[in-house]
């Protein structure tokens, strides 16, 4: 095995030799180029494509064709591109390289190296004698972090009473951060969050984060409500954590309703046919009413004639 080796090995030299006696002052020896962009981005969020292009060019400065391999080593992430190309002599030919990547993927910088090997020179297999180029590409992975809550339909209150309720608050990361989730509270119609009107108070006892990645809470939340409303107040309140925009308006994704009505005025009835009236206060009772009703008629009809009595005098 050996000696065939050697003389494969032999014979190539000797082809290749007489191949580069006839090209004069051309390139002398097998010889490749590849050449990348130094750097691409790679956004891997929900919703996105998780895929970026790398652009390379393979470059042949030999008078001869050369066929060329292509591989690659990427590490944690993805890459597809062609494998073989065959370029003519002092040509150039244009490739590319697709790198991707899943949404687990932490945010940071990552390598990609591109290696090529000339195979074969006017027809001649030369990959033994390993004429080769590499290129290394720079991928950076972007940080992202997304959030959703699980949250109450709408709240109805009465003025002064506590509302008390929970949101469940999930984010999908690739970085790891600790986030503070609190408590805003809108108005109806306003487009930002401004003071609070009085009465309204975060009374929540503990203070709510979620911890990335891929992390996930169970907020609980107290508020009080003014006691002294003349009408009804209605808004919305949003739970979010400190670094998301939820958009600022009770149509947000993170909002949900809350109304609060006045107290009603309960004013007391008075009647001799209702519990705990004036009139059984003052001892009057079903069965005697009629006897009570009675004698105040005769007195005012006593009143009635004794003043038309003194006028006629």
């Amino acid at each position: 095995m050996k000696t065939r080796r050697g003389s494969t090995i032999f014979v190539s030299s000797m082809m290749l030799i007489c191949c580069f006696s006839t090209s004069g002052s051309a390139q002398i020896l097998p010889e490749a180029d590849v050449e990348c962009e130094d750097s691409v981005t790679l956004d891997i969020s929900p919703g996105s494509v998780k895929q970026a292009i790398v652009n390379c060019e393979l470059t042949n400065p030999t008078s001869g064709s050369e066929s060329i391999e292509i591989s690659y080593q990427s590490g944690n992430l993805n890459v597809a591109g062609p494998e073989s190309m065959t370029v003519g002599g002092g040509q150039s030919v244009d490739f590319q390289v697709a790198v991707a990547s899943t949404g687990e993927t932490p945010a940071g910088t990552y390598d990609i190296n591109v290696s090529v090997v000339v195979t074969e020179w006017n027809g001649v297999p030369v990959s033994v004698f390993g004429f080769s180029d590499e290129d290394v590409v720079e991928v950076e992975v972007q940080p992202y972090t997304v959030c959703s809550s699980y949250r109450p339909s709408a709240i109805f209150s009465e003025a002064g009473e506590d509302v008390v309720f929970s949101v469940v608050y999930s984010c999908d990361s690739n970085e790891e951060n600790s986030l503070e989730v609190s408590l805003h509270l809108l108005e109806e119609g306003s487009s930002q969050e401004t003071m609070w009107p009085s009465g309204f108070n975060d009374m929540s006892v503990d203070t709510c984060r979620v911890e990335n990645p891929m992390g996930s809470v169970d907020c609980d939340f107290v508020l009080t409500t003014p006691s002294n409303l003349q009408e009804s107040w209605q808004g919305c309140l949003i739970v979010v954590d400190e670094i998301t925009d939820p958009g600022w308006s009770c149509s947000s994704n993170f909002a949900f309703p809350l109304t609060v009505n006045e107290k009603e005025t309960v004013i007391p009835s008075v009647g001799i046919d209702v519990n705990g009236t004036v009139l059984e206060e003052l001892g009057v009772t079903e069965e005697n009413q009629v006897y009570f009703i009675g004698g105040g008629a005769g007195i005012v009809a006593l009143l009635i004639s004794l003043v038309f009595f003194l006028r006629r005098r």
